[in-house]
């Protein structure tokens, strides 16, 4: 008989990681819940020796049960922080290891488990289902068993129709009757409360299923057991439906696709950067792989010897000889959250000796007297060396020249779409071998080798590609301005928070209470599910779209119906509420510093496709300005100690000012030089009337149009946003390019461009590859002929606040200002101000920003000051 091993992922994943103490690679990334992942593989194929093998993983938290019920698994807190990414690496290890990797949108792995098993359990073929998730002992059948991990990562108890009853009490027949009655808190399934595991097993036991349970209701004893079944029958069917896994999604998978088709080229570097050659002996063994295959681990660069710690000086060998006039290579192993770490252990070669040491003044030195730098960790080794302020590293030589060389930035302005560039991707990207793998010395002094073999590379091929100046006039530079900001941070006022987060929960209360009078019923505004027979059967709103699991309550359709009823509006202020308490009020107070007492986001320099910088922990970017709400937490931050105000200064309508640049259409650009209202000038030229005679209205359209065709809208998309035809939206964009006929020229080259060289740039040089451009599929290659109009835009803007914010910083270090830049949010700075430098500092603002560059147009900017961040827009 066959066997197939269907592996639950997620769950083995998460057993591994609490099991294992912490453990990472030498480039700092969490390798211990893959390891303990990997063992236990080993042991499941010594144990259960498969034909075929298959894991499946949970994608995403959305699927079709939280549209059943929205608070479904609502009381998980997120993945540990160091178990975030192993997900995605365990799914790059299996994929090495020939291993079919399943995970569908909408679903949970536990369904795939399901209708895995279901599909391919016969007579001829026995399914092994690897799981930590008692839910799964529903699957178990004559042909398919479930084993359960009992303790760490070693002890496991297979579940048969043999045993399952004498171990557990029940069958799986059993299992989400059972569920529905008493819930599962781990994944908040509700059940009925009061009903607990006991009383759940002796109620299926007496009567068989839920229904019963229900015919047979007037027998149960007990009056408030009864009362909680009656009061709660609508939960406990939900709660059964919520426990079911699916055993019929339409998965193609023939068993052949199971077959372990093992990759040692793919593994062995793979298994080298991450630190695992102990492994590598029983995975060849047990997978039957060709053990010879995985060779010397230890040699980085053939006919180079094995690298030894035997090669590694300590810190006495950092004389002047060792960086004087010299380039030389920096790794470091940080410790602690920007923008306060400190560096644990340093790595510096200069290509004849290496060097270990964790004397951070010694770095400090090394790194002020080397001819050049090569590093991955440019904006760190700043933060790092530095206190209060950014270490005194020079990023430019004498000439003005680029003195360190960050190898993931230049990989980042070669390639900007991709989400990672480390040492395993740079190796590949710059044609230097895999790093060799040990111990973490080893493998640290391994990368500074590769980065000295791979500078030459990067360098040039930035050059070669046209993107070296905007490295040197841009982006280097703005590595020492993100450190200053992010070491100012910004102040919140901490009172003022906990009061906006108790006066919003109490809103939301409120509106709760409305949204149930207006109902005639309580009932949970979270499920879809129960939101949905509300609206559409109790109230019968009209049904604009359903879902596999009935009517859809998305915020499209909730919008579409505001004026059918007044619950509507109520809803959606109740799910705006509560995701701006969930996500800002409670997500920014535990982001406070304890010891500076503010807020230090982390800006992300190597994220968008455009250049535009990204912030997280918190995103600082997002919160909203346009409605009432977002401007309240706007308002709680304020200047802190020994400042008085905060500026703001923002750009006016940059990209249609690009657009009217990169363009030359001469009736946009004289609308800007004359200083004109763009939308009520657009407006008056499409409509073919005056300037004064243009309604509010028909200003707002052309406002539409105005920021849509930076983003190549079509005639369906304005006709949806102006709440029109689509015959009248071509017609209006039609006229609209009849009257600025070079941005239709224009639109259309970039669109030719892209065709031609398979790119597009933006005035700097930043460039865009848009692999798609040519392709057969109508809908990629349409998305990609987008982008490449917009791209420019966007990214020229993205530039040039680049270019803004640098200056503005070496100006106000030059003029020796106490006032600081604190943030960068899309076209707008942020600075915190002392009350005798506000006139200096607005100036300085408004005439380095609007000369940052020439354009035909001006570039106008509007400074404003005031005590919190809200009140200066």
């Amino acid at each position: 008989m066959k066997k197939l091993m269907i592996i639950d992922g997620s769950s083995l994943l998460f057993r591994a990681f609490f099991a294992l103490p912490p453990l990472k690679s030498a480039l700092g990334t969490p390798t211990n819940a893959v390891y303990g992942f990997l063992t236990m593989l080993i042991k499941l194929y010594e144990e259960i020796n498969p034909d075929y093998i298959a894991v499946a993983f949970d994608k995403g938290r959305q699927t079709f049960r939280t549209e059943m019920y929205s608070e479904y698994k609502g009381n998980r807190p997120d993945a540990p922080e160091d178990l975030r990414p192993q997900f995605s690496l365990i799914q790059d290890v299996l994929k090495a290891l020939g291993i079919c990797v399943i995970e569908e949108e909408g679903f949970e792995g536990d369904d795939i488990l399901g209708s895995l098993s279901k599909k391919f359990g016969t007579p001829e073929m026995a399914v092994k289902i690897i799981t930590g998730d008692r839910d799964n002992l529903q699957l178990v059948t004559e042909h398919s068993h479930v084993f359960l991990t009992k303790k760490g990562i070693s002890d496991m108890l297979e579940v048969t129709l043999d045993n399952m009853e004498e171990l557990y009490g029940y069958g799986p027949d059993k299992v989400i009757e059972m569920k529905a009655l008493m819930g599962d808190s781990s994944d908040n399934i509700p059940g009925v409360p009061g009903v607990g595991e006991k009383t759940a097993l002796k109620l299926i036991t007496e009567y068989g299923n839920l229904e019963s349970v229900y015919d047979h209701i007037e027998d149960i004893s007990g009056k408030k057991l009864k009362e909680r079944l009656v009061e709660n029958k609508d939960l406990a069917f939900l709660s059964r439906e919520l426990a079911t896994i699916k055993t019929d999604m339409d998965l193609s998978y023939k068993v052949e696709d199971f077959v372990q088709n093992f990759h040692t080229s793919e593994v062995q570097p793979l298994f080298e950067t991450l630190g695992f050659t102990k492994l590598t002996p029983r995975i060849v063994q047990v997978m039957g792989g060709e053990e010879a295959a995985f060779g010397d681990l230890g040699s980085l660069f053939a006919p180079q010897e094995e690298i030894s710690l035997d090669d590694v000086a300590d810190a006495k060998a950092l004389t002047p000889d060792f960086y004087t006039d010299k380039t030389v290579a920096v790794h470091v192993v940080l410790d602690g959250k920007t923008p306060f770490r400190t560096i644990e252990t340093a790595y510096l070669s200069n290509g004849d000796t290496i060097v270990k040491t964790n004397d951070t003044k010694a770095v400090l030195a090394v790194l002020q007297g080397a001819k050049a730098i090569v590093t991955t960790q440019t904006k760190e080794l700043i933060e790092a060396l530095g206190e209060e302020s950014p270490a005194e590293i020079s990023l430019f030589n004498n000439d003005n020249t680029a003195r360190i060389h960050d190898m993931s930035l230049l990989a980042y302005l070669l390639d900007p779409t991709r989400t990672n560039y480390g040492y395993l991707y740079l190796t590949e990207r710059f044609s230097v071998p895999s790093i060799a793998s040990g111990s973490v010395d080893v493998e640290c002094v391994s990368m500074v080798k590769a980065l000295l073999a791979m500078n030459e590379v990067a360098c040039e091929s930035a050059r070669r590609e046209e993107l070296w100046s905007l490295y040197e006039t841009i982006e280097l530079p703005l590595i020492h301005t993100l450190v200053v900001m992010e070491k100012n941070g910004i102040y919140i006022d901490t009172n003022k928070l906990a009061e906006t987060t108790a006066r919003f929960k109490d809103e939301l209360a409120q509106v709760q209470q409305e949204i149930y009078d207006l109902a005639g019923e309580t009932f949970n505004i979270n499920s879809p599910k129960q939101l949905g027979v509300i609206l559409f059967e109790k109230m019968n709103l009209p049904v604009i779209k359903k879902t596999k699991t009935g009517y859809s309550t998305d915020a499209e359709v909730l919008d579409m119906l505001r004026n059918e009823s007044p619950i509507v509006e109520k809803i959606l202020a109740y799910r705006s509420v509560a995701k701006l308490v969930s996500t800002y009020l409670e997500g920014l107070a535990v982001l406070i510093n304890d010891k500076t007492k503010r807020i230090h986001t982390t800006f992300n320099q190597m994220v968008t496709a455009t250049g535009r910088l990204s912030s997280s922990d918190p995103n600082l970017q997002n919160i909203p300005v346009r409605t009432e709400k977002g401007r309240e937490i706007r308002a709680l931050f304020y200047p802190g100690a020994g400042y008085d105000t905060l500026v703001s200064a923002d750009y006016s309508q940059i990209e249609l000012r690009i657009l009217a640049h990169l363009s030359g259409d001469e009736a946009l650009i004289k609308a800007f030089v004359d200083g004109k209202d763009i939308h009520r000038f657009t407006a008056a030229e499409v409509l073919g009337k005056a300037q004064e005679d243009v309604t509010s209205e028909e200003r707002s359209h052309a406002k539409a149009i105005n920021f849509g065709i930076i983003y190549g809208i079509s005639d369906f998309g304005l006709s949806r946003d102006l709440g029109i035809t689509r015959g009248e939206a071509k017609n209006y964009i039609d006229l609209y390019f009849s009257r600025y006929p070079k941005v239709k020229e224009y639109m259309d080259r970039m669109v030719q461009e892209a065709h031609e060289t398979g790119k597009v740039r933006t005035m700097f040089g930043r460039q865009r590859e848009l692999p798609d451009i040519n392709s057969r599929n109508f809908n990629r290659r349409s998305f990609a002929e987008r982008t490449a109009m917009n791209t420019p835009i966007q990214g020229t803007a993205a530039d040039i606040i680049k270019l803004a914010m640098n200056q503005v910083e070496q100006k106000l270090e030059e003029g020796n200002f106490k006032s600081r830049l604190l943030l960068q949010v899309h076209d707008e700075l942020v600075l915190e101000v002392v009350n005798e430098e506000l006139e200096a500092v607005e100036e300085l603002l408004r005439s380095t920003m609007q000369s940052v560059v020439e354009l035909h147009v001006p570039l106008i900017v509007d400074v404003h000051h005031a005590e919190n961040w809200a009140l200066v827009k």
